[in-house]
């Protein structure tokens, strides 16, 4: 009867020390999210903190107006530029390529019709 006092003291013991390790580890995870959580929250705090600092920058200001104009000008070159093929091939009396995008579709229905009207008198 002693050994199986022993024996079911140790196993008392081997879970004791299990749950008291479970619940240091559920303490240590707490923890840790806790301060990752913590950390997140600084991290975005400096991260707004930097963009704000860097949006007033005269450089950043410049590279911004820059980018405006830049963009401005392309759209505008491309503008022209789409004018110009177009005056080009219409001089040399090539169509664009929404003119035949156009007439495909009109062919398109034409055929359709032709069908049906086959259908028609096949019937």
């Amino acid at each position: 009867m002693a050994e199986a006092s022993l024996i079911q003291d140790g196993i008392d013991r081997v879970q004791s020390a299990f749950q008291s390790i479970d619940k240091e580890y559920k303490r240590l995870q707490k923890q840790a999210d806790r301060r990752r959580k913590d950390f997140e929250k600084r991290a975005e705090r400096q991260l707004k903190r930097f963009q704000t600092e860097l949006r007033k920058s005269p450089i950043v200001k410049r590279a911004e107006s820059v980018r405006a104009r830049v963009d401005e000008v392309r759209g505008g070159a491309q503008q022209a530029l789409a004018e110009r093929l177009e005056t080009v091939l219409g001089t040399l009396q090539i169509a664009t390529r929404t003119e035949v995008e156009k007439l495909e579709r009109k062919l398109a229905l034409l055929n359709k019709k032709v069908r049906e009207l086959e259908k028609g008198t096949a019937a």
